[in-house]
């Protein structure tokens, strides 16, 4: 009997995979030998029966060792597990290279409502992130900073999870603990923290589910030998204001710049950098974050990196955003009970901001603006939202007067950092 075949009987009854038998079941589909069908029956049996940690530690290790692995001992890095207007990486860690602690890190684009960090980079002309290893090295060295495309880091677990996301396996705790890590694992940053989000523009819906995946990520990182930390925030409204990829940069750099931002990036996006040193063992580190930014260094570091990967640092200056501008405003006085970031994240969609499939281009340009957070008092006919774009407006119009609910009374702000570890 084959490994695979072996794998799937024990797992279907409930019972725990040796890792040699999870490193054999690995390495054949990653080479071909394992067909699509078992690896789909394991995948189920997995996600029926769960896995104990020690399965879960082997498949993530085996997934981890399938591809070339980098080594940054000396490095940070973040992941976070995506949200609406998630601009953290392209504000902290800038000011984490700014204060001394060098940033290694392999990222992706998006799939789904808005580009993942690669895309909002691309918004800047000429810039690239297909740097080869050791360009990648030699610049983590020269300007503490570099962020490259995954490529083909951890090939088994793009391979594997391109086959749950058609099996309906996506959502299980060991399945996505395992994948997540395994990439972190391979890029090779000797300090990690996690960034996991929560509420409805989140994969994760609630903070319990949240606070499990981080646990699990944590206690993954840390078996594999790398000092890991994890924060879990609020993703009930779209994060700072600005939804879509040049847009989010522009935002970011008003931020590096020292220029008021919304509050809850603001805060994010210190108390990211500010962990980030901490975990590499620099002391004092808010004061440092705040020294980083208010001196400076931290955009002029963001400028040195652009430059590094072929981008026009002084086009930062000047963004290109589309010019169809349309403004959403409140039907309605009151205060803004809610502004949901998924349907925030859908109207960027529609206008083109993200991908609906792999192969769809993204549009830098476009986007959606924030204009209120909950909590704050409104009255009728005041913008609530900006769009930037013209393909699809009229729904992603509605989208946004979805995405409002407004109360009579006072509502509470949420909290954007609900919990750590």
């Amino acid at each position: 009997m084959s490994a695979a075949l072996e794998a799937i009987e024990v797992k279907k009854r409930g019972g725990g995979l040796p890792e040699d038998m999870i490193r054999s079941v690995v390495a054949g589909y990653a080479a071909g030998e394992v067909p699509d069908y078992q690896m789909s029956a394991l995948l189920m049996a997995i996600f029926t029966r769960g896995m104990v940690y020690e399965e879960t530690l082997a498949l993530t290790a085996a997934m981890a060792d399938s591809g070339g692995r980098y080594s940054f001992p000396e490095c940070v890095d973040k992941h976070s597990t995506g949200g609406i207007g998630d601009k953290i990486s392209l504000t902290s860690l800038p000011i984490a290279a700014a204060c001394g602690a060098p940033v290694a890190k392999l990222s992706g684009r998006g799939l789904g409502q808005t580009g993942g960090t690669v895309d909002k980079l691309e918004a800047i002309p000429g810039f690239t992130c297909d740097l080869s290893e050791s360009s990648f090295r030699r610049q983590v060295e020269e300007v503490g900073l570099a962020i490259v495309e995954a490529g083909e880091v951890a090939p088994a677990d793009k391979e594997i999870y391109a086959l749950r996301d058609v099996t309906g396996t996506v959502d299980s705790l060991p399945l996505i603990g395992s994948s997540i890590v395994s990439k972190k694992a391979a890029t090779g940053a000797g300090h990690l923290l996690y960034d996991v989000k929560c509420g409805s523009g989140a994969f994760m819906k609630t903070a319990a589910e949240a606070r499990e995946l981080a646990e699990l990520l944590v206690r993954l990182s840390e078996s594999l030998g790398i000092r890991a930390s994890a924060l879990i925030t609020g993703m009930a409204e779209p994060l700072g204001a600005a939804v879509g990829n040049a847009l989010e940069l522009r935002e970011s750099l008003a931020l590096l710049r020292g220029e008021p931002v919304p509050e809850d990036l603001d805060h994010e996006a210190r108390l990211v950098a500010a962990r980030l040193l901490y975990l590499k063992g620099i002391s004092d580190a808010e004061a440092a974050v705040d020294r980083a930014i208010s001196s400076g260094a931290a955009y002029e570091k963001l400028r040195e990196f652009v430059a590094a990967q072929g981008g026009e640092a002084d086009a930062l200056e000047s963004l290109a955003v589309s010019e169809a501008v349309r403004e959403v405003v409140a039907p309605e006085g009151g205060y803004v009970a809610g502004f949901d970031a998924l349907s925030i994240g859908q109207a960027a969609l529609v206008l083109g901001a993200g991908r609906e499939r792999k192969t769809d281009a993204v549009d830098h340009s476009v986007g959606v603006e924030a204009l209120v957070k909950v909590g704050e008092e409104i009255e009728a006919g005041q913008p609530v939202a900006r769009l930037y774009g013209e393909r699809r407006a009229e729904e992603a119009e509605r989208l946004v007067k979805e995405a409002l609910s407004l109360s009579s009374g006072k509502v509470e702000a949420p909290t954007a950092i609900l919990d750590s570890l």
